[in-house]
């Protein structure tokens, strides 16, 4: 999961602000206030899609680079082992 891969960026020593995980609300919730924020250069967004085009429209206003899962309730990343 997502946390487990920011617990082993921290246990890997990756310096804090690298790499930062937000669970929470797309539209209307910490990705509306990622997305306009003036310090955060990139919002990656795992939602709906009616949410990841709220946050694709308001990162819009300060040029900030997005990067979306759309669609899916159950994305999963799969090893050949």
């Amino acid at each position: 999961s997502a946390l487990l891969f920011a617990q082993l960026l921290h246990e890997a020593g990756v310096p804090p602000g690298v790499f930062n995980l937000l669970n929470g609300g797309g539209h209307n919730g910490a990705g509306e206030f990622l997305t306009t924020a003036v310090g955060v250069d990139m919002v990656s967004f795992t939602g709906s899609t009616r949410a990841g085009a709220a946050l694709s429209k308001a990162a819009a206003d300060t040029f900030k680079r997005v990067s979306l899962e759309l669609g899916g309730k159950g994305a999963n990343i799969i090893f050949a082992d």
